[in-house]
């Protein structure tokens, strides 16, 4: 009996099934392996992740030298579990290293910065509120939507400096239009709610030294002496480096006032606050956005009125001075820019001649029963 041919219309079903069913077995091996890869990533150590690229080594060496070290990479730098957003990054790195030929210029973009930033405030609750409240803790709307601001300076990528350290282009790139007329508007809008200068702006994560230990006594923030060890984790960001350099590296700056050298405080926090609120190039106190501290609080250290994360400076006063003052002021309540900006007493630059035009007293001294005895009125003194 001869065998009957198939209809030709029957064929067709025929071979598209045939066609169809290694599509169907290579996107089940696909997503078989995407689970089987991100499961793999997930549960295994980062020495056998992460680490076996030798991109990748030489940061993780510095990682375990750091305060940081028993910190797994992946609470900072996130689990690709967490979101598409850790998946497109792994798979773009994999993108990179087969098609790079030189790997050693790897850093973080601005949205993984901010995104390990939301990291650092699960263990730093406290400092990360602090640093919300401060002028620290604005977005770039606060700074380049400021209409006041932009009428009086153009904006350029010289500001971009301090404000946006790790804004990925030029400031065109960023604010239309680059003049003093306006109106202004960001080119991609949810560049608006970006934190100008997050975290690592100032802090190395990285960087070499032991685990923080919070001390049992008050933190010496509010004295005039620098730390009397080296933190290599507080250091500042150079956009053009692209680069951290630890705080105790830096160099203390050279201020005059009128030809006067200013003495300036060898604390390290205060050398990283100069790099952004410092003076013109002729090291003129006073002028861009320099507050070095001159007249009766020269030579202090800014962390010695202002805490580190919040800048917030209401209680320091009452660290070094009393409530009842010899002269009978209470100084919290005089007119410094802490309560005034209009203030004809800048804490900043407040002088002895300031409240005694006539003369300076000499310093009380004190009988051996601990009294104070009465300061001589209108006295001269060559005192600032």
């Amino acid at each position: 009996m001869s065998e009957q041919p198939i209809p030709s219309s029957e064929k067709g079903p025929r071979v598209r099934r045939w066609f169809a069913l290694p599509a169907v077995m290579a996107a089940v091996f696909i997503v078989c392996a995407a689970v089987g890869g991100l499961g793999y990533f997930e549960h295994t150590p980062a020495e056998r992740t992460c680490v076996s690229c030798h991109e990748i080594a030489a940061s993780y060496a510095q990682s375990t030298n750091s305060v940081h070290r028993d910190v797994s990479c992946k609470e900072c730098h996130g689990h690709s579990a967490d979101s598409m957003h850790a998946v497109r990054e792994n798979f773009k790195r994999v993108f990179y290293h087969l098609t790079k030929t030189h790997h050693d210029n790897i850093r973080l973009s601005e949205e993984q910065q901010i995104r390990i930033m939301q990291a650092c405030c699960d263990c730093h609750e406290r400092e990360f509120a602090h640093w919300q409240k401060s002028g620290h803790g604005t977005n770039y709307a606060g700074i380049f939507m400021d209409e006041k601001h932009n009428r009086t300076e153009q904006m350029a990528d010289q500001c971009l400096l301090c404000h946006g350290m790790f804004f990925e282009g030029k400031m065109a790139d960023m604010v239309t239009p680059l003049n003093t007329k306006g109106p202004w508007s960001f080119k991609k809008p949810e560049t608006a709610t970006r934190p100008v200068i997050p975290c690592l702006v100032c802090h190395q994560l990285h960087a070499p030294g032991q685990p923080f230990k919070r001390p049992t006594t008050p933190e010496a923030g509010a004295t005039t002496n620098p730390p009397a060890f080296r933190r290599d984790i507080l250091a500042f960001y150079v956009r053009q480096e692209k680069t951290h350099f630890a705080a105790d590296d830096l160099s203390v700056p050279k201020i005059v006032e009128q030809g006067r050298p200013v003495k300036v405080s060898s604390d390290p926090r205060q050398r990283l606050c100069m790099q952004c609120h410092a003076p013109n190039a002729y090291g003129e106190a006073g002028t861009g956005d320099d507050r070095t501290p001159r007249g009766v609080h020269e030579g202090i250290s800014c962390v010695a009125c202002h805490s580190p994360h919040s800048n917030d400076a209401r209680a320091s006063c009452a660290m070094c001075h009393p409530a009842r003052q010899s002269c009978g002021l209470d100084v919290i309540t005089m007119d410094t820019t802490f309560r005034s900006h209009a203030s004809k007493h800048n804490i900043h630059t407040v002088r002895c001649l300031d409240c005694h035009p006539a003369g300076v007293p000499h310093r009380a001294p004190q009988d051996t029963s601990g009294s104070v005895l009465p300061m001589i009125e209108n006295a001269p003194s060559k005192l600032p």
